[in-house]
């Protein structure tokens, strides 16, 4: 018996380049499309380009920050997440954002605040993470989706990819690695339909050699 998807959100700042460009791909708007998607960054080509994809599903979370704590930016942006996944009932939080979520958002969604980070964790945590890993001269960049817990992207690991530095060029080398990723989350952890043709599809889409697992370590 099939499972019901479950609901899911997205939450993204600064250029949101990997939630435009996985979205541009229609087929990923028509199957896999978000209920709702926060934005807290302040480019308006940006929020023009979410709200041509998503139309009202998009919230720009700085249009509502007069209603919250500007200078504690981080819990005004987990209080209003928070306030959206349970006005919302939705199950899921996908994470492309750059604020820390806080105990009190963590505590009501453990398990369901999934973070993609570009770093092959436990290295190289937090902002900058690739030029961290090129700067260290690290052998082996990519990216691990986690769940958020009360560390800076410290959570339990979901799934992660790597390939050579060598190859590297910009860092879209490194971000649309997580395309195949964010199907496969979609598959394991949020119960979508999704063939292992599509995910070695969306793989070979790639401009770079990639290294990741069949599935989800959960």
């Amino acid at each position: 018996m099939n499972t019901k998807p479950k609901t899911f959100c997205i939450y993204c700042s600064d250029g949101a380049s990997r939630v435009i460009k996985f979205y541009s791909v229609k087929e990923n708007l028509e199957k896999f499309k978000p209920k709702k998607v926060i934005y807290d960054g302040d480019r308006q080509d940006v929020v023009n380009q979410l709200s041509e994809m998503f139309g009202q599903d998009i919230i720009h979370f700085n249009d509502k920050l007069k209603q919250y704590d500007i200078i504690k930016i981080h819990t005004s942006t987990s209080k209003f997440i928070h306030y959206i996944l349970d006005k919302e009932s939705i199950d899921y939080l996908l994470c492309f954002g750059t604020k820390l979520l806080k105990k009190e958002l963590i505590d009501s969604y453990p398990n369901k605040l999934i973070n993609f980070h570009p770093s092959i964790l436990p290295s190289f945590k937090g902002l900058n993470a690739v030029d961290q890993a090129l700067d260290y001269g690290a052998v082996l960049l990519g990216n691990t989706a986690h769940f958020i817990d009360y560390g800076i992207d410290n959570g339990k690991m979901i799934i992660q990819s790597a390939m050579l530095t060598e190859e590297y060029d910009t860092y879209e080398d490194v971000l649309e690695m997580q395309f195949p990723m964010i199907k496969m989350v979609l598959r394991d952890v949020l119960d979508f339909n999704i063939s292992k043709k599509d995910i070695k599809k969306e793989i070979s889409k790639r401009r770079k050699k990639i290294l990741m697992p069949e599935k989800c370590f959960i």
